[in-house]
Parts: C-alpha cells; sequence; structure tokens
C-alpha cells in the first residue's frame, strides 16, 4: 500500500491512536522483561502527520532464541492497533541477548545518541545495556540486516496475512532466501570459508552446531526444488507460517550456539 495513493493517509490522531492501542495491547499480554522503545520525530514532536514514521524497537526478553507464541501474540496485538490507523511503522523486533552482545545488533553507534535522548520506553528500560558496534567481520551486514527483517515480518505476519496477503507472501520468500544464505554466512564467522551453495550448510551445521535442528533448512531446500509446494504454501498461509517461525528459529538457534562459542556477555 502508498499512503496517498492506494492508502488513506492517516491524521494525528491516528498516530495517537495507534500508539495508545500497541502500548495498551502489549501490556496486557503481560510477557515479562518485554520493552517498545519509540524514538524519532513521532516522540519529539515535530513529525509530519501523513507521512513520518514511527520508530521503534520491540525487545523481547529471550536469549536470542525469541518465542514465537509471543511474537505471535504481539503481531495480533499490531494488526488491531493498525485498524482503522494506518500508521507507518517501521519497528525492528530483537531479543535482550542480541543487543546486548552488539554482534548481530543491527544498530550502530549513531543510534546510541537517538536513544538515551528522545526514547519512549513501555516496559523494561534495556538503553544501559545495549552494545553498539559497527560490523567487523564479513557477512556480518546481511546476517544482522536479514536476520531483523524476518523478525519483523513476523511481527506484521497477521496484518498482512489480513489486509495485504501479496506483501505477507513477498516477506515469507524474503524469510526462506535469508535463512538459506543465513546459514552458510554464520558458518562462515566460525571458519572463514564461503560456500556457493546455499544448501551446503545442512551437513556442516550438524557437525558445528550439533544442538541445532537443521530440519527447516531441508524443508526449504525441498520447496526450491519442487515449486510445487512452495505454490501450496502461498495458499496456505497457515503452513507458510509454521515454516517461516520454524526457519526464524533456526537462524536464532544458530547465532546463539555462536555467541555461546564466542560469549561476550553473561546470559541467562
Amino acid at each position: 500500500m502508498i499512503l496517498g495513493y492506494n492508502q488513506e493517509r492517516p491524521k494525528a490522531e491516528n498516530y495517537r491512536d495507534f500508539e495508545q492501542e500497541l502500548v495498551s495491547g502489549l501490556t496486557d499480554l503481560r510477557i515479562d522483561g518485554l520493552s517498545l522503545m519509540l524514538y524519532g520525530s513521532y516522540v519529539r514532536g515535530d513529525f509530519d502527520a501523513g507521512r513520518s514514521d514511527i520508530d521503534g524497537v520491540m525487545i523481547f526478553p529471550d536469549h536470542v532464541v525469541i518465542d514465537k507464541k509471543n511474537l505471535h501474540n504481539a503481531s495480533l496485538v499490531l494488526h488491531q492497533a493498525l485498524r482503522g490507523n494506518h500508521v507507518p511503522f517501521q519497528v525492528t523486533v530483537t531479543d535482550a541477548t542480541t543487543m546486548r552482545d552488539g554482534r548481530f545488533n543491527s544498530y550502530d553507534p549513531s543510534f546510541q545518541g537517538y536513544f538515551e535522548e528522545e526514547a519512549r520506553i513501555t516496559g523494561i528500560d534495556y538503553r544501559p545495556q545495549i552494545t553498539y558496534e559497527l560490523p567487523t567481520m564479513n557477512e556480518q551486514v546481511p546476517v544482522r540486516f536479514n536476520l531483523r527483517k524476518m523478525r519483523t515480518g513476523l511481527l506484521f505476519a497477521e496484518h498482512d496475512r489480513h489486509d495485504d496477503y501479496q506483501a505477507f507472501l513477498m516477506k515469507f520468500i524474503k524469510s526462506l532466501d535469508a535463512v538459506s544464505r543465513g546459514s552458510k554466512q554464520i558458518l562462515y564467522f566460525v571458519d572463514g570459508k564461503l560456500r556457493k551453495n546455499r544448501f551446503s550448510a545442512v551437513q556442516l551445521i550438524k557437525e558445528t552446531f550439533p544442538e541445532v535442528n537443521p530440519e527447516p533448512l531441508l524443508r526449504i531446500k525441498s520447496a526450491y526444488h519442487n515449486p510445487r509446494e512452495l505454490d501450496d504454501m502461498f495458499r496456505n498461509s497457515g503452513e507458510a507460517l509454521r515454516l517461516w517461525n520454524s526457519a526464524v528459529t533456526l537462524m536464532e538457534e544458530m547465532i546463539r550456539a555462536y555467541i555461546q562459542r564466542h560469549s561476550r556477555v553473561l546470559t541467562s
């Protein structure tokens, strides 16, 4: 949807109603440790209604692998908040450990001032715990970016599934692509070896991270080699969501395993 073309531009009251609905809904979920941090022009009050985004970070209290039931419930809350408001919401979905560790935190040091000076926070204030850093390894940039996009796609999944199914499918496809590439990118962090085939990492995942189940990657490989499987999932949003969730969990499990083997922070 494009605001002003095929979507009515939101008014200032839509921004306020969206924030109220979102904050109230997330609070009602009673997820201990969940944090919503809003920042940017909307929080400062110098935004242009109908054009400006609401910028935010949603931090789940998990050790890299976000509880997908909690994420789904947050997706339902977001869908309700967006109904009738059509506010452009630019949000990053992340977890407490990733933000503390820094290597897979997509926010570099340039964001620290924004967060410290203007953030409006609901729930836990994680700002003192956040590590901001620039990438130091090849492949770190795409892994950071894709982890953020996949998780955020799941947050918007309920809204997209009901209001923009094409967007739902595009984000689903991009997430499968990102996981199939990301698995070999994370292995690069371990051994420094580039792998051309996106599915070449399956056996090495078992050997390098035996606690990680690579089955979602095998399902993606099967769907890519047999496109009818993918086509069937396009017409079954529940099945697509199941693979999407398990694929993101695989990516998170590999990142968690990597962090544990190259630990920087104490994790619970």
